[in-house]
């Protein structure tokens, strides 16, 4: 991760990202647009014009991305100001690229790989706590002991230096203002950097020891459930740990404390596969089509012995025609029938790679579009793939499964470890649901969906992709 110096304080950026998410004033969010668009800022409007055509996830694929990256200190919260297009302008010049202030599709594609890159490093997941109801996200591989407290679950660093602790109890035993009066009371040696109250949250964060503190609870809205519930996180980390922060700021982004359905979650999802045997290596890409099974193009003759999750998996049927495959392997968990529809444009590709700094793979999201061709062939797409993306899903804007990237005769050379654009054959959903259909395995056909961003895509999708390992 890179270091910014132009960020300010660390109760700052944690109170940007937190205030609207407890019920603050939309306006906390970015600045006004007064003070954002100066009279006859043309450019300004022009980017903000270009921003709110964007779809609802892809706006917020943006902001959570530039978090990832470090230029965005802000709400997620799809919302155009000041801070959004400034964080934009830093993240295309940190990429030396023109510095428009607006991002096209294949350029949201790209930040939201960077930010999924980002967040597997550090194994990111939102996740519902069972103990409290809590909704927030963490990083998983930092704060890897998990422990039961009184009044929840606390996710900490092994060496305890990072903690995260998830609460809920009811205000019939502590009402809110009292454990705001109790936590902002002075005490030796500690300095309050922050201190926000209102009737039904309040947001706290001080120095101590060495270590920042933040802290906010909120109380349950009327129409609850339980009306007298309160609910609340603290996070308590280095001081020096500046990386650390970018994690603060997307840790209390993702804060629900009485979470409801969303159409739209950040670009994390399930953790990263880990292939056990130490000569295994990533060779292809699968994805869950039913439970336990997964549909890939990669077949016994190139990978004898196909390795999922860590465990050996087997072949159950493979079509010499399509060059598709069916694999036991992969989580036995209940996995819908696949909505099947015509390749098009505009497509995604969520797929492992290697990462050669970690040694592991780790999951992206590659924006892809069709190539026209006149031989009768298979179809051919344009996207930076590498060698072991065969049997990577596509999926079209409203999430439908639309080919599988197929076994090329040669792939192309990465160039200082990225692969450039280049074609790639695919198999066509008209093949997939053939040979689905003759495995026995059911498919769907395409309904009506939003059209929905990367991200989006990506959060409902990478769960079922699995990396396929050959020893």
């Amino acid at each position: 991760m890179k270091a910014r110096k132009d960020l300010p304080g660390w109760s700052a950026m944690l109170l940007t990202a937190g205030l609207a998410l407890c019920g603050a004033p939309a306006f906390a969010a970015q600045n006004p647009p007064a003070a954002a668009s100066p009279a006859g800022d043309a450019t300004f409007e022009a980017q903000k014009a270009a921003f709110e055509a964007l779809s609802d996830a892809d706006r917020k694929t943006i902001q959570d991305g530039l978090v990832w990256t470090g230029d965005y200190i802000g709400i997620v919260d799809g919302a155009f100001g000041k801070r959004t297009r400034d964080s934009i302008l830093a993240y295309q010049v940190s990429l030396r690229a023109p510095a428009t202030g607006i991002l096209d599709a294949p350029a949201i594609a790209r930040l939201a790989a960077t930010a999924q890159k980002a967040k597997d490093g550090v194994r990111f997941q939102v996740f519902v706590d069972d103990k409290t109801g809590v909704k927030i996200g963490a990083p998983l591989k930092i704060l890897e002991r998990r422990t039961t407290t009184g009044a929840g679950s606390r996710l900490a660093k092994t060496d305890g230096s990072i903690s995260l602790d998830l609460a809920s109890f009811r205000s019939v035993d502590v009402d809110l203002a009292t454990l705001y009066a109790r936590l902002s009371a002075d005490q030796p040696g500690r300095k309050l950097t922050l201190k926000l109250s209102r009737p039904d949250f309040f947001v706290l964060s001080w120095e101590e020891a060495g270590r920042k503190i933040y802290s906010r609870y909120a109380r349950a809205p009327a129409s609850a459930p339980d009306s007298e519930a309160i609910r609340g996180f603290t996070l308590a980390y280095p001081g020096q740990a500046a990386d650390f922060e970018r994690i603060a700021i997307a840790i209390a982004n993702s804060f629900e404390p009485f979470p409801a359905p969303s159409a739209w979650q950040p670009t994390a999802a399930a953790p990263p596969t880990t292939l056990t045997p130490a000569k295994a290596a990533l060779s292809a890409n699968g994805l869950l089509v039913a439970p336990g099974k997964a549909l890939s193009a990669i077949g016994s003759l190139d990978c004898p012995h196909p390795v999922i999750d860590g465990r050996p998996a087997k072949y159950l049927r493979e079509d010499a025609r399509s060059g598709l495959s069916l694999i036991a392997g992969g989580a036995d968990v209940a996995v819908a029938a696949p909505i099947l529809a015509p390749l098009g444009d505009d497509l995604i590709a969520v797929a492992y790679g290697i990462d050669e700094a970690a040694a592991r793979p780790v999951l992206s999201v590659t924006p892809v579009s069709r190539m026209t061709q006149t031989a009768e062939t298979k179809p051919l797409v344009l996207a930076s793939l590498g060698a072991d993306a065969v049997g990577a899903p596509l999926f079209d804007r409203r999430g439908a499964l639309v080919a599988l990237v197929a076994r090329a005769s040669a792939a192309p050379r990465p160039i200082a470890g990225v692969s450039p654009q280049a074609p790639h054959p695919v198999v066509a959903a008209s093949d997939i649901e053939r040979f689905l259909s003759e495995a026995d395995v059911a498919t769907a056909k395409p309904v009506e969906a939003a059209i929905g961003g990367a991200g989006r895509i990506a959060a409902e999708k990478s769960a079922l992709v699995v990396a396929i390992a050959c020893n």
